[in-house]
């Protein structure tokens, strides 16, 4: 290839602002890997608590609570580094209108706000259906009818997820699949339930890769999804999860077909639910080729799915308030009244996992709830007696809680699902969103481009392969999941091919091109659960569940998966990209 040299930008970034930018970029990211907390000292809570008193926000006397015997920290997570980082460079003049909307809105194609639509809007369906017991019953169905052999069952599974991420994929594998492994090893008495839910987070990112777009990027990428599909499944059986522990020889928990169906607490919503999802990623798949933002797909059905849980808990309202009225819970499914030797409670359950009974109590019960007592039943009242204290001012804040109370009595199947909604993973985005927009605008941009093509003159095919599929790899765990590592590096293409001074390889562009494709969806088993937004929900979603993840496990099991993946996919796409390109 002819020697290219890309032009110098405008932009210096030797100034004060483009290095303050990456610096706290950088910053922003290590503590997203490396969360930390601070201790606040206990002057600084008395007197916080002192003026929240007096505005009045926290009711008289909170001063004496025991609560303020207790240690606060301030936590310096992924969400309040990346904020003052982004209020630091907004304070400085650094970041402008214009940054701040491009990191929201989007720009080159990229929607923020677009993928944040559908990652919402489908986690509400899905963690709605799960309130109805529907996962539940589908782990218990799959382990009675799924077969005896552990490592058949591991191989359908496998195969499953792969097809899903193909055709929908990975935010809905990795929001139904994840809760229904977590029911699934519980109930087959899997544990640890590592093998499964690993397999599963690699397998549908991997499927990611090949999710219906359009025909030429379908073609490109089909081959090495198969390649590395194909090589990475006996690495997950015969060699991290050998051992029986993890992958049992046999599954057989001995349930009847009627204690199965005794575990779906809601029926109708279930039926409903489930039809409404397959709907909207049917849609989904449908719209994906014509440009139909995809929000506009997946928040309406949401939108339904929520109407719906309000009118439930609206409609069964009086089975709360009167719980002895033996009121019929029309379609919603009972359990046995010995349903502690139907039911393996001590397999199914862990503290966060609600069980059918706190479903059921969920949904409305035909069964007596204890309720407070009444003061009627207490015996006579005494006198009252004149008082000529001044009652103390209402505060907001017990206001509030009580709001949040009624409002859980009365809807508590809408306050189930927004609980768990991963909503705090919203600002994360945006924030790592404006700050790569933020590194694009101070130039960084053009100075990797002018890296990447000293690099690429001296690799030539091979190394812009390899090496931009290491770099999105690596990148995914340190720009803000691997949308903000797409972003930046996608940038940095399009400035080298249309800076160069002499024409870029066709070879070489096609496979960086489709280098940082692979290793977008491959990069988000890796390092960090931060390299993708669905290895974070993965992790909230498996906390939820009693199922908790070191992140050194999530390292070490990964690295593996995703060094096999990206090998067999690199491969092969340099072999299409010859075959492609014969003649250069």
């Amino acid at each position: 290839m002819a020697e290219s040299q890309i032009s110098a930008s405008n932009t210096s970034v030797g100034t004060w602002p483009a290095i303050l930018t990456l610096v706290l970029f950088f910053i922003a990211n290590i503590a997203v890997i490396f969360p930390v907390r601070l201790p606040i000292p206990f002057t600084v809570v008395r007197a916080t608590r002192r003026i929240l008193t007096v505005v009045p926000i926290l009711p008289e006397g909170s001063d004496s609570d025991p609560q303020l015997a207790k240690r606060t920290y301030l936590h310096l997570n992924f969400i309040t580094i990346p904020f003052i980082s982004v209020l630091i460079l907004l304070a400085a003049g650094v970041f402008g209108a214009g940054t701040l909307r491009d990191g929201i809105v989007g720009t080159g194609g990229v929607r923020p706000l677009n993928i944040m639509g559908l990652f919402i809007s489908l986690a509400y369906i899905s963690i709605s259906l799960d309130a109805t017991g529907l996962f539940r019953f589908l782990a218990f169905w799959v382990a009675s009818r799924g077969g005896s052999s552990g490592r058949k069952l591991f191989t359908y599974l496998y195969l499953f997820f792969s097809l899903c991420g193909i055709v929908v994929g990975n935010d809905p594998v990795i929001l139904v699949g994840t809760p229904f492994l977590a029911y699934f090893t519980r109930v087959a008495g899997i544990n640890p339930p590592t093998a499964w839910i690993f397999s599963h987070f690699a397998v549908a990112n991997m499927g990611r890769l090949f999710w219906v777009a359009f025909k030429p990027y379908a073609a490109h990428v089909v081959l090495p999804f198969l390649a590395a599909a194909v090589c990475v499944f006996p690495v997950l059986l015969f060699v991290l999860f050998r051992s029986p522990t993890l992958v049992p020889r046999r599954i057989d928990i001995g349930l009847e077909p009627e204690e199965v169906h005794a575990t779906l607490v809601d029926r109708k919503g279930a039926i409903f639910g489930g039809a409404l999802l397959v709907a909207t990623l049917a849609v989904l798949v449908g719209v994906s080729t014509i440009g139909v933002p995809v929000w506009m797909v997946t928040v309406p059905p949401a939108v339904i799915m929520l109407v719906r849980d309000i009118w439930y808990d609206w409609s069964r309202r009086h089975l709360r308030q009167n719980p002895r009225s033996p009121t019929p819970l029309d379609g919603t499914s009972t359990l046995p009244s010995a349903a502690s030797g139907v039911i393996r409670e001590d397999v199914v359950i862990s503290e966060k996992t609600p069980s059918c009974h706190e479903l059921r109590e969920l949904h409305g019960s035909n069964e007596a709830v204890s309720s407070p007592p009444s003061p009627l039943d207490s015996g006579p009242l005494p006198a009252v007696q004149p008082s000529h204290k001044t009652r103390p001012r209402a505060a907001l804040l017990p206001r509030l809680l009580a709001t949040r109370a009624a409002l859980s009595a009365t809807f508590p199947t809408v306050t189930y699902v927004a609980a768990r909604l991963p909503v705090a993973l919203l600002p994360f985005a945006f924030l790592m969103f404006i700050l790569v927009q933020g590194l694009a605008a101070q130039g960084w941009v053009q100075v990797f481009a002018r890296w990447w093509d000293a690099w690429v003159r001296r690799t030539g095919t091979l190394g812009a392969v390899g090496g931009m599929g290491f770099l999105t790899c690596v990148l995914c765990n340190f720009c803000g999941t691997n949308i903000g590592a797409t972003i930046l590096l996608a940038r940095v293409l399009q400035e080298w091919t249309s800076s160069s001074s002499a024409a870029v390889n066709p070879r070489t562009r096609d496979g960086a091109i489709y280098a940082v494709a692979i290793g977008s969806n491959f990069g988000a088993p890796t390092l960090t659960f931060s390299a993708s937004l669905a290895g974070l929900l993965w992790l909230q979603i498996n906390r939820q569940k009693g199922i908790q993840v070191r992140g050194l496990q999530f390292l070490v099991l990964n690295l593996p998966i995703s060094f096999v993946a990206m090998l067999a996919a690199s491969v092969v796409l340099v072999g299409q990209v010859y075959v492609e390109h014969p003649s250069i």
